[in-house]
């Protein structure tokens, strides 16, 4: 188990997203992290041995590869890999895999994460009907390049491809539409997804049971006015325990990560 800090310590930034954005297929990426809890050496076998994510050069194979074991494959602990692992199983449906996979990805990359909120679901939710490329873009010139952070030399091709193979990877998600023009789709993640959300916004800010305050919450896709009618309905299912004060909306988990697909997905 590849371990990270805590997401309230400041991560630094790479872009191994862009080369996780240029997979073709994602379900084979869902194959190798599947595969990858039966035999830890798989990710190697998969994508460069077999070349299953049908990629050209043994170069292009080994920064997926690479890309793998730093975005997807990390978990800050125990029950983290545990709930990666309940996942990414046949049984699960794909749209269900396909948040996990967001959720994820924004869990341990600190670039994917920034754009997501700062610029993805900041537009989605002030109901703009696409998202370009020179949005995401400016962001990275203005909020990352521009503050002049230690490390950071990117090109301009560099920007481009954070940026195209970001989109790619929301096109394959379903969350915007395919081709040139990137229209946003209507992102509305099903009562599980909304319940193993909750699991994952607790591992970025494990010390507040109060979803309100999680800076996570955006990418969710719900609505903060809406946040407390929907999960009112999930706690009321038995998924978990909701406590609302007119402020604070409190959770507190019932089922363990280990066992929460269980009950989700029985």
């Amino acid at each position: 188990m590849m371990a990270i800090a805590d997401n309230d310590i400041i991560q630094e930034y790479n872009t191994s997203m862009k080369d996780i954005g240029g997979v073709k297929d994602i379900n084979a990426i869902f194959k190798t992290i599947m595969d990858y809890f039966k035999d830890s050496d798989s990710v190697n076998k998969n994508i460069i041995t077999n070349n299953e994510f049908d990629t050209r050069t043994v170069k292009t194979r080994q920064k997926i590869g690479w890309a793998m074991q730093k975005t997807v494959l990390q978990f800050i602990n125990g029950s983290h890999e545990d709930l990666i692992a309940s996942i990414f199983l046949p049984r699960i449906p794909v749209q269900d895999k396909k948040y996990a996979f967001f959720w994820q990805i924004a869990l341990n990359n600190r670039l994917f994460r920034e754009i997501s909120l700062d610029v993805f679901v900041k537009n989605y939710f002030t109901g703009r009907a696409a998202i370009t490329n020179d949005e995401i873009i400016a962001f990275i010139k203005e909020q990352i390049t521009g503050k002049n952070i230690s490390g950071i030399k990117w090109s301009e091709e560099t920007f481009y491809r954070i940026a195209t193979k970001y989109l790619n990877l929301m096109s394959k998600l379903n969350f915007v539409s395919e081709g040139r023009t990137k229209q946003y789709n209507h992102i509305r993640p099903s009562a599980e997804s909304q319940a193993l959300f909750l699991y994952f916004a607790g591992l970025y800010a494990p010390q507040s049971n109060n979803i309100l305050s999680n800076r996570f919450l955006p990418l969710s896709f719900i609505h903060e006015d809406d946040i407390h009618g929907r999960l009112k309905k999930l706690a009321l299912k038995g998924f978990f325990n909701m406590n609302y004060n007119g402020v604070a909306l409190n959770i507190e988990f019932i089922h363990d990560y280990k066992g929460i697909c269980d009950v989700l997905f029985k």
